[in-house]
């Protein structure tokens, strides 16, 4: 166990921002179950909790619907994930 969990089970919010940010579909999933760990440990009141909530829901269309790219990127099509069909 690290000195942070004996503080806090929770990462401060940059720390967050870090590992959400930098999810990938491949990765969506398992970051999405990380996160979703941190949000049962926090109390009711954190005023984080909304946000996360909002970054599990968007892992989990990072998951399934793949990422299109930005503007400018070469014109692929975009390629999805996971083949629910």
């Amino acid at each position: 166990m690290t000195v942070r969990e004996h503080i806090s089970p929770v990462p401060d919010a940059a720390e967050l921002d870090r590992m959400i940010g930098a999810a990938t579909p491949h990765f969506a999933l398992q970051i999405r179950d990380r996160v979703a760990g941190y949000l049962a440990a926090m109390g009711d009141d954190d005023p984080r909790r909304a946000e996360l909530e909002a970054q599990i829901l968007r892992l989990e269309d990072l998951a399934v619907d793949g990422e299109s790219g930005r503007p400018g990127q070469a014109e692929l099509p975009p390629r999805p994930s996971l083949d629910l069909d």
